[in-house]
């Protein structure tokens, strides 16, 4: 009865130190972005975010830059929202007699739970002049 008490005691303590002598592993957890890239509505001059399933959320975009070029001159417009605001429209659609291409960059789209995701930039889109006003 003494030996099997022993053997019980030295067992029981043999793996409490094997449990200790363990490391300790972390988990790591690496969100998803819920958004995976963002489209130009040459309609209505408004950028729109899209899932990764392709799904549109028309107001999920709250900020992004223009960035286009001018007489050989890098120019920027910082935008809050979606839209593009009517200065810029008119500007590059009724005060310019050629066709401008624009970038759009720093695209921020929010998801429902308040975070902030950085989108890939959207490059070569072309906005043309109004035809009426240009005529030759």
């Amino acid at each position: 009865m003494k030996t099997s008490l022993l053997l019980a005691f030295l067992s029981l303590t043999s793996i409490s130190f094997s449990q200790e002598n363990e490391e300790v592993q972390t988990i790591k957890i690496k969100k998803e972005k819920l958004f995976a890239k963002a489209a130009f509505d040459d309609t209505e001059y408004k950028v729109i975010a899209f899932d990764r399933y392709g799904n549109p959320h028309e107001q999920a975009i709250k900020s992004f830059t223009i960035f286009y070029k001018e007489d050989n001159v890098a120019r920027q417009a910082s935008v809050q929202g979606n839209t593009f605001p009517k200065k810029t429209i008119d500007f590059l659609t009724k005060k310019k007699k050629f066709a401008t291409k624009i970038c759009l960059m720093n695209i921020k789209a929010e998801d429902k739970e308040g975070h902030l995701e950085d989108l890939p930039d959207l490059c070569d889109i072309v906005i043309f002049p109004d035809c009426k006003k240009n005529k030759h």
